[in-house]
């Protein structure tokens, strides 16, 4: 199999492509970027927020607000900066250089001042505090299972008692004539370079990843982690990757 090294793709997509790498829409294209079209992606990010909140107050924690705040994936910020009218702090964090400097020249144009953003590795070494609301979305799909199962882990290392989680991931692929493109990527050579032609892309166009994680293991490690109630929806990506948005508690230690 010919490895596709994720670190190297994402940043590519955030030095070439960022807004349309979080959300692949054509008029999130660099090129196609307006005023109006920037405003309508970061517009996304305050009614997606307004969802999420709603959904764990209603089904989790009908009280609560985030005061310490961790967005893993962050890329340009389109998450991060709802939050920071919300929490008392906010850390986006994202395994890309170039999407955490677009991420702080969006919040330094809005004047946000209560936002930190810190480089991913493998062990969140950069990560020296628990939070009580830890989020990700449309992140671990573009993850080898393997090693976000470990980063999954990690993060749930980060989250405090009685801390709210809400994370996503992609668990199965509906089966059209396009299942085999991804293979097709993997194994042939070049082949990734050529699909770029076909579709209008340049030659070396950066990939992403969707991957399909096992849910036992998930919520194996969820349970694992003194969780006991949660709230799940699902998702639908392009009509192809199926997923599930998991929202859940960590109960309080005994005082």
């Amino acid at each position: 199999m010919f490895c596709q090294n994720t670190d190297r793709e994402w940043e590519k997509f955030g030095a070439t492509d960022p807004y349309f790498a979080v959300l692949t829409d054509h008029k999130y294209r660099r090129s196609d970027l307006t005023k109006k079209n920037k405003t309508d992606f970061f517009r996304s990010g305050y009614d997606y927020i307004d969802d999420v909140l709603g959904n764990i107050r209603k089904y989790i924690d009908a009280e609560f607000t985030p005061k310490k705040t961790l967005d893993f994936g962050c890329g340009v910020g389109r998450l991060v900066i709802p939050l920071a009218e919300i929490a008392q702090h906010v850390i986006g964090i994202d395994v890309s250089e170039s999407m955490l400097n677009e991420a702080k020249k969006n919040c330094e144009s809005r004047s946000i001042k209560n936002v930190s953003f810190l480089k991913s590795d493998d062990h969140l070494s950069l990560l020296n505090s628990n939070y009580d609301f830890i989020h990700s979305f449309i992140v671990f799909p573009h993850i080898p299972v393997k090693r976000g199962e470990r980063l999954f882990r990690n993060l749930l290392e980060h989250l405090e008692d009685g801390g709210v989680c809400v994370i996503h991931f992609t668990y199965a692929k509906t089966y059209k004539v396009k299942r085999l493109i991804p293979w097709i990527k993997s194994y042939i050579p070049l082949a990734k370079n050529f699909i770029n032609l076909i579709e209008g892309r340049h030659l070396f166009a950066p990939q992403m990843q969707m991957n399909s994680y096992d849910l036992n293991k998930v919520f194996f490690w969820i349970q694992q982690n003194k969780i006991r109630d949660f709230y799940a929806q699902y998702t639908n990506h392009g009509g192809e990757f199926l997923g599930i948005l998991v929202y859940f508690k960590k109960s309080k230690a005994p005082e």
